[in-house]
């Protein structure tokens, strides 16, 4: 299956929005009311006001996925460690359309993107996300060049596991 992973040019910048739409939708079933989380705003979007920074910074990357020349999913990169510590790289957003999830498109963007970026690199996930904290131990599991330490937030910064990798022919 033809797959690829390309920068997301500034021009794309409304593409990555809509489908992080999509991705908040989805994350929108792990809240419950009265918290904060998963809720639109008065215009029926969900927030997520620093989106336009990954155009901005230098230390911030958008990426598209597309598999057979259609939009498969996105990465949002930066270097906020979930944990405070110091790194090269974190993986702030990660989605698959639904449709291409469970074949196999999710683990190999993963892979491809981290063995693309070598240096220290932390995903942090969310306590509530189960499928994605599977998803990643699977992912992460099989990287033999990477060196791949499971962390447990520290409930204030984050909570969840963070996953702290590194390359295992660098220091880090």
């Amino acid at each position: 299956m033809d797959f690829s992973i390309d920068r997301a040019a500034r021009e794309e910048e409304p593409i990555v929005g809509r489908l992080l739409q999509l991705y908040l939708h989805d994350f929108s079933t792990f809240a419950t009311p009265g918290q904060p989380y998963g809720d639109v705003g008065a215009d029926g979007l969900f927030d997520y006001p620093i989106l336009e920074s990954y155009w901005m910074a230098s230390d911030r990357e958008p990426l598209l996925f597309r598999t057979e020349g259609r939009l498969a999913g996105f990465a949002l990169i930066n270097a906020v460690a979930p944990s405070g510590a110091a790194v090269d790289h974190a993986m702030a957003e990660f989605f698959i359309l639904r449709k291409y999830r469970r074949c196999g498109l999710g683990m190999r963007a993963a892979r491809e993107i981290l063995r693309a970026r070598p240096g220290v690199w932390e995903i942090g996930v969310a306590a509530y996300n189960a499928p994605a904290i599977a998803f990643w131990r699977s992912a992460l599991g099989g990287l033999d060049d990477w060196a791949v330490r499971e962390l447990s937030g520290d409930g204030a910064r984050w909570r969840g596991p963070i996953f702290r990798l590194r390359p295992v022919r660098s220091k880090g």
